[in-house]
């Protein structure tokens, strides 16, 4: 396995994680959630990729990142890990990337696309269950998934918006909205296509308890602290789990070639509800997906994802489809220089062969569970270690792993 020092060969486009960005475009990276991922983080996550894997990966690993923003990770599996530029494969949404891949060796030859990493792009290759890696820095926070709700604004409930009061109680305000240009024929296609995908996923339709904030969520300022916040609701009753079930496959019945009616309450609903679901926490899923059953995922992460008790119920369901095998902290300061002062975890996970069946956390369930728990390596930065710096907590981190895999990781017998 790979043990060099953590460090990469520059690119045409240094990164804009390793250096403060301009003030107007690191406020457009904020709206979209972006805070590009620093090398060395990259270079440590596929190190650790290569412990658990226990050797290299093999030439025709396909490796994907999803919100790939300047390939930073693609460049790691290459230069680290020796896989060809047909191997990789990347979406991001930002189209003013576009420029830089088409001046960058590797990535001009990789499968990289402007999409959003949430849908399938099978033009090029970009599809669920077909990776072998799924690795990156998923967006969070900024506008997320805000855009959506630009199919009501014909409505007249489209025009009403929940916000939170001083102390944090619902309340629903009347406010005319600024003037905007109607959607085009192609935007409106796009947003349907997102709400139609989208409306399949399970996060969304899980539900949560209100409850006070935790203390990991006062820990990642600037993100979402919860799945999603109480959507607008109309109705006479607030829909339940059941009820988003039933309009998800009212959704995934409609017919391919008829605009949904967004006049339908279903509809309506559904469409705030994905709204106000956490970007990163439909990524989340997204990574999932695309693994191969026994595919290996590394994603970075809020602490709420990893501690939030209102994602409880999000954390069941990813356990009902992967097996966590380590989670490691990062500091705060990482992601700083970028824009962003978010606590946030690396989580890595293999994609199970077969998920489990629905209710396999019930106390019942899991008596009648096969043994099979194994440990999970975990690691936290000390801050108050002399000489601490982001490079050295990595290393040790990298260095226990490698004295403690058969613990961890032990190869099938």
């Amino acid at each position: 396995m790979n043990v060099a020092p953590l460090k990469l060969k520059p690119t045409v486009r240094q990164s804009l994680a390793s250096a403060e960005a301009p003030a107007d475009d690191l406020e457009r990276r904020r709206e979209l959630g972006q805070f590009l991922t620093p090398p060395d983080v990259a270079g440590f996550i596929w190190d650790l990729l290569e412990v658990i894997q226990g050797k290299r990966f093999p030439a025709n690993t396909r490796l994907i990142d999803p919100a790939c923003g300047e390939g930073v990770f693609l460049h790691v599996a290459h230069e680290r890990g020796g896989l060809p530029a047909k191997s990789l494969f990347g979406a991001d949404i930002d189209e003013t990337l576009a420029p830089g891949w088409r001046q960058d060796p590797l990535l001009r030859d990789a499968n990289v696309v402007v999409a959003n990493g949430l849908l399938d792009d099978p033009a090029s290759g970009i599809v669920a269950a077909a990776f072998n890696i799924v690795a990156g820095n998923p967006p969070f926070s900024g506008k997320g998934l805000r855009d959506l709700l630009r199919l009501l604004e014909e409505s007249p409930e489209g025009a009403r918006h929940e916000e939170q009061d001083l102390f944090g109680a619902s309340c629903l305000k009347e406010e005319a909205a600024p003037p905007r240009e109607p959607l085009s024929r192609q935007e409106r296609a796009e947003l349907d296509r997102l709400v139609r995908t989208l409306s399949q996923y399970s996060c969304w339709r899980l539900e949560t308890e209100p409850e006070q904030a935790d203390e990991a969520d006062e820990d990642s300022k600037g993100a979402p602290t919860e799945l999603f916040s109480a959507a607008a609701l109309f109705d006479k009753r607030r829909p339940t789990a059941s009820d988003y079930e039933r309009a998800s496959q009212l959704i995934a019945q409609w017919p391919q070639n008829r605009p949904l009616d967004t006049s339908q309450p279903e509809v309506r609903d559904t469409i705030r509800r994905l709204a106000s679901t956490a970007i990163e926490v439909m990524f989340t899923e997204r990574f999932v997906r695309l693994a191969k059953p026994g595919g290996l995922i590394a994603v970075i992460v809020p602490e709420s994802i990893v501690a939030s008790d209102r994602l409880a119920l999000f954390r069941t369901w990813l356990l009902g489809r992967m097996d966590l095998l380590a989670s490691v902290s990062l500091p705060q300061k990482v992601f700083t220089g970028v824009g962003a002062n978010a606590k946030t975890s690396i989580v890595f996970a293999r994609r199970l062969p077969q998920d489990r069946p629905s209710g396999w956390y019930s106390p019942g369930a899991l008596d009648s569970l096969r043994e099979e728990d194994s440990p999970i390596f975990l690691a936290a930065p000390r801050l108050d270690a002399p000489g601490f710096s982001i490079a050295s907590y990595l290393s040790r981190v990298l260095a226990d792993a490698r004295r403690k895999r058969e613990t961890f990781w032990p190869d099938p017998k």
